[in-house]
C-alpha cells in the first residue's frame, strides 16, 4: 500500500501519470496538424516533425531514438517510445510503471 501511494505521488510530482507521455503525443499531433498540414511525420527535419518534438520538449519529454521500443518501422517524431521524460522523478515514475505493466 505504501508503495502504490508513493509511486502516485512520484507521479503526480514528476508530471508523468500512466498514459501522460501518449496523451501528450495526441495534443502535439493534433496542434500539427492544424499548422503544418502539407508535410508528413517521415522526415525529421521537416516542420512538422519540429514541431512535434518542441512540443513534447515543452510538456517534459526529450526525443531520443536510443530505446529498442522506438522502431525505424513508424515516422519517430510521433512514436512516444522515442521520447524519454526531462526530469528524473519522471524517468523513475516510467520505468516503475513499464516493469509492472
Amino acid at each position: 500500500m505504501k508503495l502504490n501511494v508513493a509511486l502516485l505521488l512520484a507521479g503526480i510530482v514528476g508530471g508523468c501519470l500512466p498514459d501522460q507521455a501518449a496523451k501528450n503525443m495526441a495534443s502535439c499531433r493534433v496542434e500539427a496538424d492544424r499548422f503544418y498540414q502539407g508535410y508528413n511525420n517521415v522526415e525529421v527535419n521537416n516542420p512538422r516533425s519540429q514541431y512535434i518534438i518542441a512540443c513534447m520538449a515543452t510538456k517534459g519529454y526529450n526525443f531520443d531514438i536510443s530505446s529498442s521500443d522506438c522502431e525505424s518501422q513508424h515516422p519517430l517524431p510521433t512514436q512516444v517510445s522515442c521520447y524519454v521524460a526531462k526530469s528524473w522523478l519522471a524517468r523513475i515514475t516510467d520505468e516503475v510503471r513499464d516493469t509492472h505493466q
